[in-house]
């Protein structure tokens, strides 16, 4: 808890320097070291393992997935191509019970993790919306895994179509992720 409370204000900091323009670039379609990145400074990622991808890999059949965890209790998945460059990444709440929420704190986090992988400006807001969505979806159909429409989508100039999306748990982890291919 110590350590969520000093961390706050500088995550604080990183959202709002985000919001407003100043952000780091994205880690989406770059070589980067995840914990050298201001998030993961302030979060406190150490690395867990790393995953080489087979053909049997879902998603990318080459490159690796580096899993960290952070201090703050959140798995970090990041999907990385060979040559380094980060396709996508997953923050997820480990063993997160059918019905779980996320805190505001959590919520801030998520927030952040969004903005710095993919360069756009994601609001606490707007991922508590996601997951109210996700969980009234659920509720309707038990087997649903968050709302149908994604959190946010886009496509590169080259038009490569990326997603950032949302999950509650029951179906699978209860977090925020984005990348490309994000069904």
């Amino acid at each position: 808890m110590k350590v969520l409370r000093a961390a706050l204000p500088a995550l604080l900091l990183l959202t709002s320097a985000q919001a407003g323009g100043a952000a780091q670039p994205a880690w989406i379609g770059r070589a980067v070291e995840i914990p050298a990145t201001p998030l993961c400074r302030t979060l406190g990622c150490t690395i867990q393992t790393v995953r080489v991808n087979t053909p049997d890999t879902m998603g990318w059949h080459d490159g690796q997935q580096r899993t960290y965890r952070t201090a703050t209790g959140w798995r970090l998945e990041v999907d990385v191509r060979p040559g380094g460059q980060v396709s996508g990444a997953r923050l997820l709440r480990p063993g997160a019970p059918r019905g779980t929420r996320l805190t505001d704190a959590q919520t801030r986090e998520a927030a952040a993790f969004l903005s710095a992988l993919t360069g756009r400006a994601f609001r606490p807001q707007a991922v508590r919306a996601c997951l109210t969505a996700g969980l009234a979806a659920q509720a309707r159909d038990f087997d649903a895994y968050g709302p149908a429409d994604p959190l946010s989508d886009w496509s590169t100039p080259g038009g490569w179509a990326f997603r950032a999306r949302c999950g509650v748990a029951g179906a699978g982890p209860l977090g925020v992720w984005a990348g490309w291919m994000q069904g």
